[in-house]
């Protein structure tokens, strides 16, 4: 593709985007690739940012989730206010025209993530990179270390209600019967955890990479929602421990083309923390 020329307004791909597509699309102007690589303890010790200066895919620049794209104000590393999160992306380089290719190594879905905060403000133009660093790596593509600059941009924050979900949405959902609450930790965190939320099933997001690093085919997505009994007209709303893993099972029902649902941000930590929520011991 020259690189005067027009990216497409979305990912080609749905919310994924190939290996081979951003080998075509590396260099091109409008196309910006974020680094998302975090990692949680006490399952996994590493630090992002020295992943990202370790070696990363040309032309990305690292950023993370709970303190670049959060609000200090809020609890659970609960995505940051638009005029906030407005500044952060155009400081990475990402305009309204942008092209977004979100990557991590699939620790955890925090490529998931910024995906949906990109979704979350308006920003259609973003899909994550199937496979992930792993991938790229294992396809010949390049790495790269140093820190890049990315010029300014100018981002326009539009908010998306129905992406999002508060302690009060959860709260009147279960009053009211009228949604799916989805529990999307994985194994590991979900053990660890005291309990969830009544009534939620389970519908880990890493259960939707097929290898533990490329996502699943959106036929192979629907079928595990639909086995699930989770593919009616309902409205769902997923969650986590803090709000990444719900963000991976939202790609995967907008993979499987059910989407978009609600991710209730503040997740299992906020819902814990306040004794008059109710909880249930859960099962697997």
């Amino acid at each position: 593709m020259p690189p005067d020329s027009i990216v497409d307004a979305e990912s080609p791909f749905g919310p994924l985007v190939s290996t081979d597509w951003l080998a075509d699309h590396l260099h091109h102007r409008d196309v910006r690739i974020l680094d998302c690589r975090w990692y949680l303890r006490p399952f996994d010790d590493r630090e992002g940012d020295a992943e990202h200066r370790k070696g990363h895919i040309p032309g990305s620049v690292h950023v993370r989730w709970d303190t670049d794209l959060a609000d200090p104000d809020r609890p659970a590393s609960m995505v940051a206010g638009a005029a906030r999160y407005a500044e952060k992306m155009g400081a990475l380089g990402v305009g309204d025209d942008t092209f977004v290719v979100l990557y991590d190594d699939h620790h955890v879905p925090v490529a998931a993530r910024v995906w949906w905060t990109l979704r979350l403000f308006g920003h259609s133009r973003a899909g994550v990179l199937d496979g992930g660093i792993t991938s790229w790596v294992a396809s010949g593509g390049a790495l790269e270390t140093g820190v890049n600059t990315p010029p300014p941009a100018v981002f326009t924050p539009r908010f998306q209600v129905e992406r999002y979900a508060t302690k009060d949405d959860v709260l009147r959902a279960l009053a009211d019967d009228d949604h799916h609450l989805v529990d999307a930790r994985m194994d590991k965190a979900f053990d660890a955890a005291s309990g969830t939320i009544p009534g939620a099933a389970r519908l880990p997001a890493l259960g939707f990479l097929a290898d533990g690093e490329h996502w699943v085919t959106p036929a192979a997505a629907r079928g595990a929602i639909d086995a699930a009994g989770l593919g009616d007209d309902k409205p769902v709303i997923t969650f986590c421990g803090g709000g990444v893993a719900a963000t991976g099972t939202a790609l995967a029902y907008e993979l499987a083309g059910l989407g978009p649902v609600a991710v209730y941000d503040g997740s299992w930590t906020e819902w814990e923390a306040d004794p008059a929520t109710p909880k249930a011991l859960h099962q697997r």
